[in-house]
């Protein structure tokens, strides 16, 4: 009894509090729905921004007839400037950086690289950006700055599709400048952690350098070739002419490009999906 006679106190208390004070509740509730309503109306812009971006990117990588134009840096920048932090402007800055260094262009297509660590350093695609700004540097000739670069890549970021990459690049220079014991580490090392493919073509380079260069061989080796080495001469590798691109691979589902000149860099070809790439 005196349990209801409390609520029923409670009950008349709580009425007279909101009817005294029901100007403030009814502009509280109007400040709710105004907050509700904004909210809603940003998630909704938020997403139409990014069907509009992805439109417009797809729009520049679907050709619709063998005589459509390709897209060149420059409309993939629009997309940049247009549609900035969505997925489709993060995909389309890297479009971009790799057609600049596919024109030759390689000191803006590193510029666009930095652009892309520095605006999104969290991105699973950073590796390969941090790949391709060390691939235009020893593309414009500055070996000593790409070898620190794609140390940078290699020690960063230890994943299958950056890591080895880099090392592979790190083991050609040292080969160029005449520093083959570093150049043979760099190619053991791949062997050792990685499977095939980037494996078996670390591997095939490792026969060709300790072929060449026998005495680079273990001291306890026997003084038959090696159990890696085979007894007939392997074909050279197929990339020889540096540098190398950084293997950015699927960023779109067209065929690969035609091969570059032999005395020309090739273009990185560019990893971007919406998921990172996995590891084997």
């Amino acid at each position: 009894m005196d349990s209801d006679v409390t609520q029923s106190a409670f009950f008349y208390n709580l009425m007279d509090w909101a009817e005294a004070h029901k100007k403030q509740l009814l502009m509280g509730l109007i400040a709710a729905v105004v907050v509700a309503l904004g909210l809603a109306i940003y998630f909704v812009h938020q997403g139409q921004v990014q069907d509009d971006a992805n439109f417009a990117l797809s729009r520049l990588l679907v050709r619709t007839s063998p005589a459509t134009p390709e897209p060149t840096p420059e409309d993939f920048m629009k997309i940049v400037n247009n549609y900035p932090n969505t997925d489709a402007g993060k995909r389309a800055l890297l479009l971009a950086a790799s057609g600049f260094f596919t024109e030759g262009n390689y000191d803006e297509a590193r510029g666009q690289f930095q652009r892309f660590l520095q605006e999104h350093p969290d991105s699973p695609f950073a590796g390969q950006a941090s790949l391709g700004i060390a691939s235009s540097m020893e593309a414009q000739g500055k070996l000593e700055d790409a070898i620190n670069a794609y140390r940078n890549a290699a020690d960063r970021y230890q994943t299958p599709n950056v890591a080895p990459q880099a090392k592979l690049a790190l083991a050609r220079l040292y080969q160029t400048q005449g520093k083959l014991p570093e150049a043979r580490d760099q190619l053991q090392q791949i062997v050792t952690t990685y499977p095939p493919p980037i494996g078996t073509e670390a591997r095939n380079r490792l026969e060709q350098l300790l072929m060449a260069h026998p005495e680079l061989m273990p001291t306890n080796a026997p003084p038959q070739a090696p159990p890696m080495m085979r007894t007939a001469p392997t074909a050279p590798p197929t990339r020889t002419a540096p540098p190398t691109s950084p293997i950015l691979q699927n960023l779109t589902n067209h065929p690969p490009a035609a091969p570059p000149a032999a005395n020309k860099p090739a273009a990185p070809l560019l990893l971007m999906t919406n998921k990172p790439p996995a590891k084997p």
